[in-house]
């Protein structure tokens, strides 16, 4: 599972070792120093870093490169805001103590997101010391994913795959990561790659829900239709009450020329959640393909109730509006529809059969030769949720 962590349970965990080990580095009595490392470990989770501090100063008076005292030390200066003395400490108690997990962890946790590349690197170095180390797992998913939507946001998918396959390189068999990698792979349209990141993941943890949906919608992108609809059916056979998967699968079935089956996936969908809009709009569309004209009106009308900018609704009206000859209304609908969602190339289509039956012939082949090109990259996997929990 995905989680936070939270800094004194890191700490406790990837910096204290058995007093067996400690009787093996050089200063002081063993059992007395482990004694004051774990009243350290104790006064930082309890916020009492004044407290912590004066305890550890007491051992790096007797022993200054003691590795253990110095990683704890690093922590108590970043939570005090000084990352760079922190910096210098954690480095410090990894020369000293090559052995030990705890500071790469915790120059990772300094790092974070801000810092996800170097942050990977030093958690890469934890697992290699400590390949179990479930902070350092946690630690790696929670900082490679957001870094990575941070990327995908700004516009850089390729930053965001390339940071992804490195914390993949560091884990190679956490599902969560192979899954987070799969959806970054097909932020870039890599579609065959989250195939097979996904199968990947499931072989690890065959029932694992979120790994069948990404699946699922990676076999869309890559126009697997049957391959798609067969793992959407078996992630709602975990999460039946997944309104968001529901309509996923409904759009599936469209693809897949299913209407008949495609309208109760919408209609559930609607049931789980009365506020899934889209799935009211694309029984809309099922009306229309059924020749249902004035149920498909109804439908793209309580669409717009509940959203008056949908683009897609707009055009299904403006469409209806053209095929009964009301084009002063199909052209007010469909230049609405065209202004608000310019990539939806069905709009810019029949906008430009109105404007061709009103003779604006120049602005009817715009819209033509614009409705074309978008059509050519038009994916209804986009219209996919990314991700499930």
């Amino acid at each position: 599972m995905r989680g936070k962590l939270h800094w004194p349970v890191l700490v406790l965990a990837a910096t204290i070792v058995p007093s067996c080990c400690l009787a093996l580095q050089a200063g002081g009595d063993a059992a007395s120093r482990a004694a004051t490392l774990e009243l350290a470990a104790k006064l930082i989770g309890a916020h009492d870093l004044s407290g912590a501090e004066t305890a550890l100063q007491k051992l790096l008076s007797q022993s200054k490169d003691d590795p253990l005292a110095l990683n704890l030390l690093g922590f108590i200066r970043m939570q005090q805001q000084e990352p760079v003395r922190a910096e210098e400490l954690f480095r410090r108690a990894a020369k000293l103590g090559p052995h030990l997990a705890g500071p790469h962890v915790n120059l990772a946790l300094l790092f974070g997101a801000a810092r996800a590349e170097d942050a990977i690197v030093e958690l890469s170095e934890a697992l290699k010391l400590s390949p179990g180390h479930e902070q350092a797992r946690l630690l790696l998913r929670e900082i490679a994913t957001k870094a990575a939507a941070g990327y995908v946001r700004s516009g850089d998918p390729d930053r965001a795959l390339a940071l992804m396959l490195r914390a993949r390189e560091a884990a190679p068999d956490d599902p969560d990561l192979l899954v987070d990698t799969a959806l970054a792979a097909m932020e870039k349209g890599l579609y065959a790659d989250g195939v097979k990141f996904t199968l990947d993941a499931l072989r690890i943890r065959p029932d694992f829900p979120r790994a069948t949906y990404a699946l699922a919608r990676a076999y869309m992108g890559d126009s697997k239709l049957p391959l798609a609809e067969e793992q959407m059916r078996k992630y709602l056979a975990m999460k039946p009450d997944d309104a968001s998967a529901q309509y996923g699968l409904g759009l599936m079935l469209v693809a897949e020329q299913k209407v008949d089956e495609a309208r109760p996936a919408f209609e559930k969908s609607l049931a789980l959640d009365p506020q899934q809009t889209e799935s009211l709009f694309q029984l809309g569309e099922i009306s229309v393909q059924e020749g249902k004209r004035e149920q498909a009106a109804e439908e793209y009308g309580k669409v717009l109730t509940r959203d008056p900018r949908h683009a897609g609704a707009l055009t299904g009206l403006g469409m209806l509006a053209f095929r009964d000859g009301k084009l002063d209304d199909a052209e007010s609908k469909l230049a609405q529809a065209v202004a608000l969602a310019p990539s939806y190339y069905k709009a810019h289509y029949y906008y430009s059969l109105t404007l061709k039956k009103l003779g604006k012939a120049e602005e009817a082949e715009r819209e033509f030769k614009i409705s074309t090109d978008l059509q050519k990259r038009d994916k209804p996997t986009a219209r996919l949720a990314p991700d499930r929990p």
